[in-house]
This record gives C-alpha cells, sequence and structure tokens, in this order.
C-alpha cells in the first residue's frame, strides 16, 4: 500500500513542477544543459528477470532537478528490450519528438546481463548501454552508463536498487567567446525504482540522484510475449 501511494505521489510531483527542456546555448546555462541532458540519457529500461516475456516497449515521462539553479525539465523517454536468454537482454533507443523549434533524436543501444545459473534467482543485474543525443541546433552528446542493480521483491511489487556512472563528450556547433568547442564528464548516480504490475501494463517510477541532480521517471511498460 505505501509502495503505491510513493508511485501516485511521484507522478503527481512530476505533472506539477516539471517545465519544458531547453536545449539551446542562449537560453540556460551551458553546463546545466549538457549535464542534464546526458543524465536523461542515462535511464535503462527496467527489465524484470523473473518474468518469462520476451519483447517489452516502456514509455515515460522524466523530470530533472538541478540544485544549483532549481530548475525543473521535462524530457520523455522510450525504450525497447528484448530477452536473448534467461541471462542477458539487449535494448534500444530510437526516437525523435519536437520541441520548441528544435528536433532532439536519441539513437543508441545497450546489454543487461543477470547473473546466476538456471537454478538461481539472477536478482543482480548490470546493464552497459550507449546512447547519442543528436538533432540538435547548438550541440550534440554521445554518452555510455554503466550501472549495477540489485532486484527484490515485495509481495507482487518489485524494488531495483543500485548504482551507477554515466560518461559523456559534448561537441558544440555553436561558436562563441563563452562557449566551450567541446565538454566531456562524469555523472555518478545511485538508482532505485520501483514497480508495480497492473492488469496489462507494468506501472513504475524510476529516480536517480547525485549531488547535482535528482531525476524522476514515471513509466508504462507492456510485455508482448
Amino acid at each position: 500500500m505505501l509502495l503505491r501511494v510513493i508511485l501516485k505521489s511521484g507522478l503527481l510531483a512530476v505533472i506539477a513542477f516539471s517545465e519544458p527542456v531547453t536545449f539551446r546555448f542562449d537560453e540556460a546555462p551551458i553546463k546545466n544543459i549538457v549535464y542534464s541532458s546526458s543524465f536523461w540519457l542515462s535511464s535503462s529500461a527496467a527489465i524484470d528477470p523473473s518474468r518469462g516475456n520476451r519483447l517489452m516497449f516502456q514509455v515515460g515521462y522524466c523530470t530533472i532537478f538541478n540544485q544549483q539553479n532549481n530548475d525543473y525539465w521535462s524530457y520523455p523517454n522510450v525504450d525497447m528490450g528484448l530477452k536473448i536468454t534467461k541471462n542477458l537482454s539487449i535494448t534500444t533507443k530510437a526516437y525523435g519528438y519536437y520541441i520548441q523549434e528544435e528536433a532532439p533524436q536519441v539513437l543508441g543501444a545497450g546489454i543487461q546481463y543477470y547473473f546466476g545459473t538456471n537454478n538461481d534467482t539472477l536478482n543482480w543485474s548490470t546493464c552497459i548501454q550507449r546512447v547519442d543525443l543528436k538533432g540538435l541546433e547548438h550541440f550534440r552528446i554521445s554518452s555510455i552508463t554503466f550501472d549495477i542493480r540489485k532486484w527484490i521483491s515485495l509481495r507482487s511489487t518489485k524494488l531495483r536498487i543500485g548504482a551507477g556512472s554515466n560518461f559523456f563528450k559534448e561537441n558544440s556547433y555553436l561558436m562563441g567567446d563563452n562557449i566551450p568547442t567541446k565538454i566531456e564528464g562524469q555523472i555518478n548516480f545511485l538508482g532505485l525504482d520501483i514497480i508495480v504490475p497492473l492488469s496489462i501494463f507494468i506501472l513504475g517510477i524510476e529516480s536517480r540522484m547525485n549531488d547535482d541532480r535528482v531525476s524522476t521517471t514515471i513509466f508504462l511498460q507492456k510485455e508482448i510475449f
């Protein structure tokens, strides 16, 4: 019951506080735009190793709070996952959208490996993914994310807890005295997902955080077969 209340509260918070993101260097601090964009790209699909379905789609709505600038920016998330074996899944991100005369394109792929043998519960997993952000007027980003998670069952509810790092490289198209040609960085984070199966969908809330930013994503997941 408590976890369902947390899910509903998270959904209301995301809707209430989020604002459209800006990808233009003349509208917000450059470092804030780049780091928040890469933090958004580091989100990974929550593929439960205990479920038998092979193909899943996950659609979410992400809000990132930047504690230094006290702003909330919102982003869409679209993921697809395919279980190759009991221990291995592949994931993809391939989508775009239109916002404020910008057309960001997210392209990437990754793998999730679940540790153990056929007799184990496979409750530990690791994810490695490469995701690029393209199609913008002022910059592009290439990122690689690595995380380790543990799955915990609480009746029908699942938790995914762990930590990870996002390594990124940004290249600027816009030239100017105060605009760096490239920015490289690393974002370390802690992650907690809460996942509740519904009648035909799986409802989840993903939270990732570090000293500078907090990311909250509400998502719906549909397993195909």
